[in-house]
């Protein structure tokens, strides 16, 4: 299973490079597709996909915004959230969660205007008024929270619906 759901990333993330709106949505949808693997074989054999996407997506996706953002944060984010959600209470996991995110958007970016500049980013950067790139943060900060309250429902529908579905036609 691992494998297939591994392809499957890939091609979501080489689809993604395509569509030049997809490059927050594909690795976003990639990363949610491991939460199966997570379910099915456990998370030793979600984190090495994990890995394996992360790495393949770096070297052979095209755009490489998109496959840090795979890498970086949305890749790990869905296997990580199992972890914080065992943390006490609702503000010190819902704080995790947004410090996780932040931070990861801040290394992307580092990365692709510091490191690695993207000539094209370097400029829209350069030419944004910085009220702007905060504006485009917070906005990113509320995608994030339905992201992750998302997360939670496609789990829900993967153990309750599509897994029993599965298991059904391989016996």
């Amino acid at each position: 299973m691992g494998g297939v759901i591994c392809a499957l990333c890939v091609v979501v993330m080489l689809s993604g490079s395509i569509i030049p709106a997809a490059t927050f949505c594909a690795p976003a949808l990639a990363g949610a597709l491991l939460m199966a693997v997570a379910v099915d074989a456990g998370m030793k054999q979600a984190w090495t996909c994990y890995g394996v996407v992360a790495l393949v997506s770096l070297l052979f996706v095209p755009d490489k915004e998109m496959a840090l953002f795979f890498a970086l944060l949305f890749g790990y984010y869905p296997l990580l959230k199992a972890y914080l959600q065992r943390l006490p209470g609702h503000v010190m996991p819902f704080c995790c969660k947004l410090a996780v995110f932040n931070l990861a958007v801040v290394a992307v970016y580092s990365l692709l205007l510091f490191v690695f500049p993207m000539p094209g980013l370097v400029e829209e950067f350069a030419e944004s008024q910085p009220w702007m790139l905060a504006v485009l943060l917070v906005l990113g900060n509320v995608s994030f929270v339905i992201y992750d309250s998302a997360l939670f429902h496609v789990v829900h529908l993967y153990v309750r619906r599509i897994r029993p579905r599965l298991r059904h036609r391989t016996h």
